[in-house]
């Protein structure tokens, strides 16, 4: 808020993920706002510039309060970052987060700068003698965006101030003091409700525009957050089952086989657009957008610079069940921890790059077209001697990458970031109804619909409403990997400082009596009988959440410049 005085900007060439028409050729930077809304087509452009704020979450990808150079797995228990100066490994794994630093998730200023634009954009747009259509259309789609920040706002920082009209320095409340937390989720579920009414079905729509059932599900996750889970059941059920279905599926859905599964989960997020199981997804078109997560996340051996950043922990690994339904530790799985990676839920294999995983779609700098992690192998594996860019874990992430970039991608990656997906409907009315009604018939089914998708078992009959609840946080855990969830669903389920405040573990690969390539012994060893495995442990791993954490800390230059704001307790 200490931007309060603007000139409409039109940053155009940042442009939106509304379609492919939205780049503006004339230089025309500042407008006065007379001018736009003389213009509707200067208006749209405005308009796209404000949707174009809406963060992407991939990696290195526009957008706040993502990290930016690092996924949010990496400050849960799903991944470590390999490097040190990455702030999740500098500021907030480390418990070090404050005012002045707050390790790359601060979205303050970006967020009230969208919203200050926004309603500048809707004064202006209601004076304006634009047709009805475009107007409602346009009012609705800006409304969504003042939404979608005043809810990432109050999930990181609780109460917050709460602006709907454009402010000016003759304002008495030039400088507003914080709005609960529960009448911030009031206003986005009313504005999401009416917001809905005013944009098109996904149907009527071009890939990555705003859409009514974009605004639905917005909704249902944010009463989720509220824990207000009538309303959240309700808004995913009329998604799910009612009529603003409009066609919403799961990718996939129903596979003839595991190798079925495993390549349809993983072409899911290789989309670039229009996916039927999309919700809301925002669009890279290289070169005027794109993102970075297959430069800044690939094996070393496909790139030999950069890498293997987003690093999966054992712990992560371990939650993935047998593809018999039981998890590793239950009797009769069929684990074998000598051969670890045997006989899992297909989301393994689309997920995560493990010691033997092949990627041999694209050719790697040397070597054979399989995962290397042995341990000081200097391929793509851990140990005290070891490429920079190789894994600190044993594990990378798989889901995300895109071969058809080929070797060594640099900043062209082109797959849409898909915000919200039905998959995540299904699991939100799951929670939310089992929470209302307990676990009924419709709880299951919504669940078993993704884990028929992973030619996965049922879940079994007979569960209590606390089995119920706990079998949907696994299967979030799972079927949401890598997609910014999780962080913020420890911190929900108030679980972030029990799990979050532990050293995590990876997986130590060595050969078993094979002479090392040094020793004139083959290059790669991928025989199980042939290695040992052992989980090991490194202070690299260890992860701090102070109670504190529960809240993000108001940036210090905003307690600076409105002194009606209260700190955050701890900070």
């Amino acid at each position: 808020m200490k931007k309060i005085v603007t000139i409409l900007a039109l940053g155009l060439a940042f442009a939106t993920s509304c379609s492919d028409d939205f780049l503006d050729k004339e230089p025309t930077d500042q407008l006065g706002a007379s001018t736009v809304f003389e213009d509707q087509s200067l208006a749209q452009a405005f308009l796209n510039n404000i949707i174009g704020q809406l963060p992407a979450g991939q990696y290195n990808s526009p957008g706040a309060g993502y990290g930016n150079n690092y996924l949010l797995a990496s400050i849960s228990d799903e991944a470590r970052s390999k490097s040190g100066w990455v702030p999740s490994n500098s500021v907030v794994r480390v418990g070090s987060m404050n005012p002045l630093d707050l390790g790359g998730l601060d979205i303050w200023d970006d967020a009230y700068t969208a919203i200050r634009q926004t309603n500048e954009f809707l004064e202006s747009l209601e004076a304006s003698e634009f047709d009805e259509e475009f107007k409602t259309r346009a009012a609705a789609s800006a409304r969504y965006v003042r939404a979608w920040f005043y809810f990432d706002l109050t999930r990181r920082y609780g109460d917050v101030p709460l602006l709907t009209v454009a402010q000016s320095l003759d304002d008495e409340d030039i400088f507003p003091s914080q709005t609960p937390r529960s009448d911030i989720y009031t206003f986005v579920n009313t504005e999401l409700t009416a917001v809905a009414e005013g944009l098109q079905n996904k149907s009527e729509a071009k890939a990555g525009e705003l859409t009514k059932q974009a605004a639905i599900a917005l909704n249902a996750r944010a009463m989720l957050f509220a824990e207000r889970f009538a309303d959240a059941s309700a808004l995913a059920n009329s998604l799910i089952s009612g009529v603003e279905n409009d066609g919403l599926e799961l990718y996939g859905a129903n596979p003839a086989s595991l190798e079925e599964a495993i390549k349809n989960y993983g072409d899911l997020f290789l989309s670039t657009g229009g996916n039927v199981e999309t919700v809301y997804e925002i669009l890279f078109l290289p070169p005027e957008r794109s993102h970075q997560f297959d430069r800044g996340n690939w094996p070393v051996r496909w790139r030999n610079d950069n890498g293997g950043q987003t690093d999966p922990t054992q712990e992560l690994v371990d939650d993935f069940e047998m593809s018999n339904g039981l998890a590793i530790e239950e009797a009769g799985s069929g684990y074998d921890p000598a051969n670890p990676y045997a006989g899992r839920d297909s989301r393994f294999y689309a997920s995560i790059f493990y010691h033997g995983s092949e990627f041999s779609e694209v050719s790697p700098s040397r070597g054979e077209p399989f995962i290397d992690m042995e341990w000081n192998g200097f391929n793509e594996g851990p140990g005290t001697v070891r490429d920079g860019n190789a894994s600190i874990t044993g594990y990378l992430v798989r889901k995300f990458v895109d071969p058809s970039l080929g070797f060594a991608p640099e900043g062209v990656s082109k797959t849409a970031w898909q915000e919200i997906r039905f998959a995540e409907i299904l699991l939100i009315y799951a929670e939310a109804e089992n929470e209302v009604n307990g676990p009924s018939a419709a709880v299951a089914e919504a669940v078993n619909r993704i884990r028929r998708r992973a030619f996965m078992p049922e879940l079994p009959a007979g569960l209590s409403k606390e089995d119920m609840r706990e079998k949907i946080k696994q299967e979030r855990r799972i079927e949401l990997v890598f997609e910014n969830h999780r962080w913020f669903d420890l911190i929900r389920w108030d679980e972030a400082s029990t799990v979050l405040n532990a050293t995590y573990h990876g997986m130590k690969i060595e050969r078993n009596g094979v002479p090392t390539s040094g020793e004139s012994g083959p290059q790669h060893v991928f025989d199980p009988a042939q290695l040992t495995f052992t989980v090991f442990e490194d202070p690299a791993f260890s992860n701090a959440f102070p109670d504190k954490y529960k809240f993000l800390p108001i940036p210090q230059d905003e307690m600076d410049a409105n002194t009606n704001l209260k700190q955050n307790p701890g900070y």
